[in-house]
């Protein structure tokens, strides 16, 4: 009993020298969905990977590139710590995740970054991890759940403090004053390899939220700040998304906000939807950032006083990519162009069949329209948008009342931010 005390004592004062060590925290950076794409998983464009990118319209080709612009920037400003929450490659492709660790975080590592990771629902157990050889797609390696912690264990696993045995959430100390709680929300257990399916929807499971709880209490009587990140969202960041949408929401959102709000976890940071926006309800405050692959590309910097207890959060883009600087079209240009007519082939889907092709067409210019406001964020429609909307709607309503409600109410909703400004601002964590 006396060696194993001494042994508890020895650990405990190790751990404290180890925060002591530790430099008050005072720059983060946030990317989200980077889904990089190794591009030996491109052999040969054709309609195999014309019809991925029509389904989900993400750059992919340019996602090394863009990628590293990001790392460039990042590295200029020199942050701390870089949080990335999810979605680190195309399809989980173990070629791909081999690539952002040696390519980008082994360089940020060198450069003295700590850098934190969480799996999203296109990293682990991923049926549709693919090479692309003209018309036709062939299966290529996946990685595990086991896989995923062995890959980056330089990136948050292996310095865990405490880790999930029910999921791939774990424990890290940010600084003397801060932990975060990267909790994995992602239903990969659940894909179908048979028939082709990748869970995007997410929850926390129950077992997960006890280890929350209990994590966050031990930070707590230890007199520490408890931050949070994952990949789904947690907070509903537009009116009707957890109607329309809930799948970029984890299940019960509102009731696993209100317990971790009642944890004193203040600020949980997010991805998925790909949006740049911020959103607060029962006093958490999910800030979710876009992703380096879609329109605007932006990723976040932030200046932490762990004193006042405030984030200072900006909001940088990729602005221009050197293959494109001969073309017609900026990066900009053609990201929003791209988000636009994402919502061509859900109209096509979704409206009846009797709705003329025209009109179908107008409804999906505008709502893509709306789209595209809401991934930029600090979205405020213009008397010109409100127009085009109240137009599509009114041409569409002849032909079903029912859609032409909805699309009025996702219009609006898309186009118009409420609350918490979600480029540039200050938060209390």
């Amino acid at each position: 009993m006396n060696k194993f005390r001494i042994a508890m004592g020895v650990a405990l004062l190790c751990t404290s020298a180890l925060y002591a060590q530790q430099m008050p925290l005072k720059r983060l950076a946030v990317i989200s969905d980077v889904h990089l794409m190794a591009p030996s998983l491109l052999q040969k464009e054709g309609k195999a990977f014309d019809n991925y990118i029509a389904n989900d319209r993400k750059m992919l080709v340019e996602s090394s590139e863009l990628l590293d612009s990001v790392s460039k920037h990042l590295i200029a400003y020199q942050p701390q710590i870089i949080f990335i929450t999810g979605d680190l490659t195309k399809d989980g492709e173990r070629i791909s995740h081999q690539l952002l660790v040696d390519r980008y975080l082994k360089p940020l590592k060198a450069q003295g970054i700590r850098i934190y990771v969480v799996p999203g629902n296109h990293d682990v157990n991923n049926p549709h991890a693919k090479v692309y050889n003209g018309d036709n797609a062939q299966r290529t390696t996946t990685v595990s759940a086991k896989d995923f912690t062995h890959i980056y264990n330089d990136y948050g696993y292996g310095e865990a403090l405490a880790t999930d045995p029910n999921s791939l959430s774990y424990v890290v100390q940010l600084d003397d004053k801060t932990r975060l709680i990267a909790v994995d929300a992602c239903r990969y257990e659940d894909n179908n390899f048979d028939k082709d399916i990748c869970v995007t929807a997410g929850r926390i499971k129950p077992q997960t939220m006890d280890f929350i709880q209990a994590e966050a209490q031990k930070a707590h009587k230890l007199g520490m700040n408890v931050i949070m990140m994952m990949h789904h969202g947690i907070v509903s960041h537009f009116k009707w998304q957890d109607k329309i949408m809930k799948e970029y929401l984890v299940n019960n959102w509102k009731k696993d906000a209100k317990r971790l709000a009642q944890m004193g976890i203040k600020v949980c940071f997010t991805g998925h939807f790909h949006a740049q926006d911020i959103s607060n309800k029962y006093g958490l405050t999910d800030i979710e950032t876009g992703s380096t692959v879609s329109y605007p590309h932006p990723y976040r910097l932030i200046d932490v006083d762990t004193d006042k207890q405030t984030l200072q959060i900006r909001t940088e883009k990729v602005e221009s990519l050197t293959s494109m600087k001969d073309n017609k079209e900026t990066l900009q240009q053609k990201s929003e162009r791209f988000a636009t007519s994402a919502l061509s082939g859900v109209m096509e889907t979704m409206v009846p069949k009797k709705v003329p092709d025209e009109v179908k067409k107008e409804c999906a210019q505008v709502l893509g329209k709306a789209y595209a406001m809401h991934l930029a964020g600090d979205e405020h429609p213009s008397a010109d948008f409100k127009s085009r909307l109240k137009a599509a709607v009114k041409r569409l309503k002849p032909y079903s009342w029912k859609w032409a409600f909805i699309m009025n109410k996702i219009g609006k909703h898309l186009s118009t931010d409420t609350g918490v400004a979600d480029n540039n601002t200050s938060i209390n964590y």
